[in-house]
C-alpha cells in the first residue's frame, strides 16, 4: 500500500477482583525477528556514503546508515509487538515515487508473496500474506523475503514536497520533516497484514479467493461481508463512503475507550451551553480526556500576534484569539507564554470549521479551532463569564459507526493503493494505519494509542501485550499519573531501572513495582494530583456526605491535576515558580465553584470558613496553623475575599498532619485511578462499592505503608484490568 501526504495531519483474594496472572516475557512468547535486507545499488539509498550527524538517538554517521537505522527501528516496534518463530525479511529499497512540489507518494509496502490453504490456517480457501501465513504454521513456507517496502528518495527536494524532507531520528521530534519511523510502521503494517488482496476498483477477488482482511469487511447499506458479495457488490462498497466497517471482535473492543470526537463543551453560562464543533492543531498536545477546563478570556491584542499585555487576566485561562495577521502557532505560543492552559481560535471568516498546521515543539498547551459564527456566540457572553472545556467526547467515537465499529477508507472516486486497506481519516486520535501519516503519531502500534495490532489480532496474529515492555511501561505512568509526555532523560532513566535486570525475572517484577510506586511518591505527583486530593478533602470532606471513605472522582481529579501540573516538569527550567502559580490560579478556581460557595458561604466569618475546612480534613490544627489561615482574611468580618479564600484552602490542604494522614488513603485510591481509569466502585468491580478499596487500605496499612510486603501496586499492574487496556 502507498501512503500519500499533503500535510503532516488530518485538517479537520479480596471483593475487589485483581485477576493475578504470570507475565510471561517477549522472550517466552516467541517475539518475533524482523530484519531488513538492503535492496539499494552502490552509493544510493541506504547505501548512501553522504555524511551526515547523528539525530534524534540515531547514531548513524552516513545518510544510508541512519535510513538503515531508522527501518530496523520500526521493525524492532513490530517485532516486539508480533509472535513468529519464523524470521521475517523486508526488502527495502530506496527510489523515486511520486511527487509534486506539494505532495508525495512517501513510500509502498506489501506482501511479497501469499499463502492458502497451508496447515494450520485458520480460514480454508483464503489468502494470507506471508509474514502471517509463516507465523501461523509456524515454519517459512517459502524462501522469499516475505515484505516489498519501497520509500521515496527525492522527498524534501525541488518539485517533491518541498521543504519536508524525512526526518531520521528515532524520537519522533520530527518538526517540519516527514517522520520516517512513523512511514515505516505504517507501510510494514501493511506487509504483516492491514490489506485486502481482492482487486477493490473491480471487486475480483485474486485468483477467486478472498482474502483474510476481507472476512471482516462489512457493508453497512448491503448488510453483506465482502467474501458474500459479488463482484460489483465489492466494486459498489470499496466506494460507499462511510458505510464500510471492520467487524473483528478485538478493534471493536477498544474503539469505544480509544476513538472520540474532540469538542468545545461550554459549561456556563446557561444560554450558550453545550457542544461546539472545532477543528485540531498539528502542534501541540493533542485534544484529551476528560480535558482541560477553565474560563475563557479574549487575549490582547485581540489576535494574539504580538505578546499578549493582559496576562494577569489569562494566567490559568483559556484563551480565545481572532484568527489572521500570523500563523496559528505563533498565536498559542505567546498565549502559552502569558499563562493560557489551553486556546480557542475564532475563525475570521464565514465558513465550516477547519484544522491548523503549524509546528512548534515548544507549545505544551491544547489549541482548537471554532468557526467564525461560535465565535462571536461566545464572545457576545463573555461579561456573564463563560467557562469551557475543550474535551475528547467518547460517547460519540470518531472513525466508527453507531455500533463502535471502526470505519474504513472509502472514498468515492476510488483511489488506487488507499481505499479499503485503510482506517477511515475521520478517526480520531489520528491512527497510523490511515492513509495519510498524521504528525501527532507516537511509535506505539497497540492500545491505547493504536488500532493496529487488535487488527492484527483479528486476522490471526498472536501479538504481546505492550505493557511489558520497559519503555512503554514507563511512558504510560507518565500518561496516567503526570499527565504527560516523558521528558527524555526521566524516561531513559526509569526504564533503565527495569532493564538493568536483565533476563532476571524476580528482579523484573520488582522493580516495575518500585518504579510505579515512584511515580505516586514523586514530588511532581504529591504536589499536583495528591494536593488536589487534599483539596477536595479539606473543601468538601468525603463523599456522599461522609459515608464514602474518598473524597473525590476519577472525573474530577483528572482534569484538575491536568491543570495544576500544566507546563511543569519537576527538574526542568525554573518548574517550582510554574508549580506555584498554577497553585494560585487552580485554587482561585476552586473556591469560585458554585458547588465551593454553597457549602461555604461567604457570609461566614473567616474563623468560621478555616474551621470548616479543618473539619472536613478531620484535622484538629495546632493554634498557629489556624491562626496562620484565618489571617489570610486581614481581620475582614466575613470570608467573601475570593483570593483569601484560596490562600486559606491551601493553607490547609497543604498541612502536614492532613498530607499524613491522608496519604495511604490517596495511595490505594491512586492505584483506581492511575491503573484503572476509574473509580472504585465502578464496574467491573464486582460488589460495586468500596470494598475492594478498603480491603487494600487495610492490607497497606497493616505494612505500615510498604506497598512491597503488602502486594498493593503489584496486584494492580498485574491484574487483568490493567493489562486488557493494552492488549491481551
Amino acid at each position: 500500500m502507498s501512503t500519500t501526504q499533503a500535510i503532516l495531519r488530518k485538517l479537520s483474594p479480596a471483593l475487589f477482583t485483581l485477576a493475578a496472572i504470570f507475565i510471561l516475557s517477549p522472550a517466552t512468547f516467541g517475539a518475533a525477528t524482523i530484519v531488513i535486507l538492503n535492496g539499494d545499488a552502490a552509493g544510493v539509498g541506504f547505501n548512501d556514503p553522504t555524511a551526515v550527524a547523528p539525530v534524534g538517538g540515531n547514531p548513524g554517521t552516513t545518510l544510508g546508515q541512519q535510513r538503515l537505522n531508522a527501518f530496523q527501528q520500526a521493525a524492532n516496534i513490530w517485532g516486539a509487538t508480533l509472535v513468529s518463530t519464523s524470521t521475517i525479511t523486508v526488502r527495502g529499497t530506496w527510489e523515486p515515487l511520486s511527487c509534486t512540489a506539494n505532495s508525495a507518494v512517501l513510500g509502498s509496502a506489501g506482501s511479497a508473496n501469499i499463502f492458502r490453504n497451508f496447515a494450520l490456517a485458520t480460514f480454508p480457501d483464503t489468502w494470507f500474506g506471508g509474514a502471517l501465513a509463516n507465523a501461523l504454521t509456524g515454519s517459512d513456507l517459502s524462501a522469499n523475503h516475505e515484505i516489498n517496502a519501497r520509500f521515496n528518495i527525492n522527498l524534501g527536494s525541488t518539485g517533491c514536497l518541498e521543504g519536508s524532507p524525512f526526518y531520521l531520528g528515532l524520537d519522533a521530534n520530527h518538526g517540519a520533516g516527514v517522520d520516517l519511523v512513523s512511514v515505516l510502521l505504517h507501510e510494514f503494517g501493511h506487509g504483516l497484514g492491514f490489506q485486502t488482496f481482492t482487486n477493490a476498483s473491480t471487486g475480483v477477488q485474486n485468483t477467486g479467493f478472498a482474502s483474510i482482511y476481507d472476512r471482516f469487511l462489512l457493508d453497512n447499506t448491503t448488510g453483506k461481508v465482502w467474501i458474500n458479495m459479488t463482484d460489483a457488490e465489492r466494486q459498489a462498497s470499496a466506494i460507499n463512503t462511510g458505510n464500510l466497517v471492520w467487524t473483528g471482535a478485538n478493534v471493536t473492543n477498544y474503539v469505544r475507550g480509544m476513538l472520540a470526537t474532540p469538542r468545545l463543551r461550554i459549561n456556563s453560562p446557561p444560554a450558550i451551553a453545550g457542544n461546539f464543533q472545532v477543528g485540531t492543531a498539528s502542534f501541540g498536545p493533542p485534544v484529551s480526556f476528560p480535558g482541560n477546563t477553565a474560563n475563557m478570556v479574549t487575549s490582547v491584542p485581540a489576535d494574539g500576534c504580538t505578546a499578549i499585555t493582559n496576562g494577569a487576566a489569562m494566567s490559568g485561562r483559556t484563551a480565545l484569539i481572532d484568527r489572521g495577521n500570523c500563523n496559528f502557532t505563533v498565536k498559542s505560543k505567546n498565549a502559552q507564554d502569558a499563562g493560557a492552559v489551553a486556546v480557542v481560535i475564532a475563525d475570521n471568516v464565514a465558513g465550516p470549521v477547519a484544522g491548523m498546521s503549524g509546528t512548534d515543539a515548544t507549545i505544551t498547551i491544547p489549541s482548537v479551532r471554532i468557526t467564525l459564527a461560535d465565535g462571536n456566540t461566545i464572545k457576545a457572553q463573555l461579561g456573564s463569564g463563560v467557562n469551557a472545556t475543550i474535551m475528547l467526547d467518547r460517547s460519540v467515537p470518531g472513525g466508527a459507526d453507531t455500533n463502535g465499529r471502526a470505519l474504513l477508507y472509502t472514498p468515492n472516486p476510488f483511489e488506487s493503493g488507499s481505499s479499503v486497506s485503510h482506517f477511515d481519516t475521520s478517526a480520531y486520535p489520528n491512527q497510523l494505519m490511515e492513509p495519510n501519516i498524521s504528525g501527532d503519531l507516537r511509535h506505539y502500534v497497540t492500545p491505547p494509542y493504536d488500532l493496529t495490532t487488535p487488527l492484527f489480532r483479528d486476522i490471526g496474529w498472536i501479538t504481546i501485550n505492550a505493557i511489558d515492555q520497559a519503555e512503554f511501561f514507563v511512558h504510560q505512568h507518565y500518561v496516567d499519573f503526570f499527565n504527560r509526555e516523558p521528558d527524555a532523560g526521566g524516561l531513559a532513566f526509569w526504564t533503565n531501572q527495569i532493564t538493568s535486570c536483565g533476563a532476571n525475572a524476580a528482579c523484573i517484577d520488582l522493580k516495575r513495582t518500585n518504579v510505579s510506586a515512584a511515580f505516586y511518591v514523586s514530588i511532581e505527583f504529591q504536589e499536583t494530583g495528591y494536593l488536589v486530593y487534599r483539596m477536595y478533602k479539606a473543601g468538601y470532606g468525603n463523599l456522599d456526605n461522609g459515608a464514602a471513605p474518598v473524597p473525590v472522582r476519577f472525573a474530577e481529579l483528572l482534569p484538575d491535576t491536568q491543570q495544576i501540573g500544566n507546563g511543569v516538569i519537576v527538574g526542568v527550567g525554573n518548574w517550582q515558580a510554574k508549580l506555584d502559580s498554577n497553585k494560585v490560579v487552580f485554587a482561585q478556581d476552586f473556591v469560585a465553584r458554585a458547588a465551593f460557595i454553597t457549602k461555604h458561604p461567604t457570609s461566614l466569618t473567616p474563623a468560621q470558613f478555616v474551621d470548616a475546612l479543618f473539619l472536613n480534613g478531620g484535622v484538629t490544627p495546632t493554634a498557629q496553623a489556624r491562626n496562620d489561615a484565618i489571617s489570610e482574611f486581614s481581620g475582614a468580618v466575613n470570608s467573601a475575599d475570593a483570593a483569601a479564600r484560596a490562600r486559606a484552602l491551601r493553607r490547609v490542604a497543604e498541612n502536614a498532619t492532613l498530607s499524613s494522614q491522608e496519604f495511604n488513603k490517596a495511595f490505594v485510591l491512586m492505584q483506581y485511578f492511575g491503573y484503572l481509569r476509574r473509580n472504585p466502585y465502578d464496574p467491573p468491580e464486582s460488589t460495586l462499592d468500596y470494598g475492594g478499596y478498603n480491603f487494600w487500605l487495610g492490607k497497606l496499612n497493616q505494612f505500615n505503608g510498604n506497598f512491597v510486603n503488602a502486594e498493593m501496586v503489584r496486584a494492580f499492574i498485574v491484574s487483568g484490568e490493567y493489562r486488557q487496556r493494552f492488549g491481551p
